[in-house]
């Protein structure tokens, strides 16, 4: 797994780090800004990330049926989590997928959670592609729990160290990445000091 976490972090940080100045979602301002998606949607950044969540997941000894998270950051990263499970399934619990809405739907069944469809009780993992201050990650909880699941862990992708884990305290929480293993290079480091 360590061959397979250096790699992701080579993906994370050619195809998902970009340096500059940018205002977050959370209102601050940054250095460096880290959009998931051109990693989470590769062929090869989807399936690392994938497995070492689920191996994450396996070696924490956390059990769930679904994996799940707010769209549209946790999109790719519970399909191919879900995709990747069944695939392994000899490795793996397979673990079905749920997206969770920003906005109820406005027609059909206008709900919250679109995929899995799990009965009260059922035990889930809610997953986010960043964690800054843990404010969307928040809200995939709470409708997660508003849908009668019970959340038993949370993942996200790269935690950017700025309060998001002492939001999601009263949870198993796990990072793949922090800020500071994404930023530690030179050649990063360079950049952003050149910036300030």
């Amino acid at each position: 797994m360590e061959e397979q976490k250096k790699r992701l972090l080579e993906v994370l940080r050619e195809k998902s780090l970009k340096i500059g100045n940018f205002t977050l979602v959370s209102g601050m301002t940054s250095h460096y800004y880290f959009d998931s998606k051109p990693t989470t949607l590769d062929p090869e950044g989807g399936y690392l990330t994938a497995r070492m969540i689920l191996q994450m997941l396996k070696e924490k000894g956390i059990k769930a049926e679904s994996i799940g998270g707010l769209t549209l950051g946790a999109d790719p990263i519970v399909s191919a989590v879900a995709a990747v499970s069944f695939a392994e399934k000899d490795q793996f619990t397979p673990l079905s997928a749920y997206i969770v809405r920003k906005e109820a739907k406005k027609h059909g069944t206008q709900k919250f959670i679109e995929g899995f469809d799990g009965g009260p009780g059922t035990k889930v993992v809610v997953v986010d592609d960043v964690c800054t201050t843990g404010g969307s990650t928040v809200k995939a909880i709470n409708l997660s729990i508003d849908a009668g699941y019970d959340v038993v862990a949370v993942v996200c992708l790269v935690d950017r160290e700025q309060g998001g884990a002492e939001a999601l305290k009263d949870y198993p929480f796990f990072s793949l990445f922090t800020a500071t293993e994404l930023l530690d290079d030179p050649g990063i480091q360079a950049q952003i000091k050149a910036l300030a």
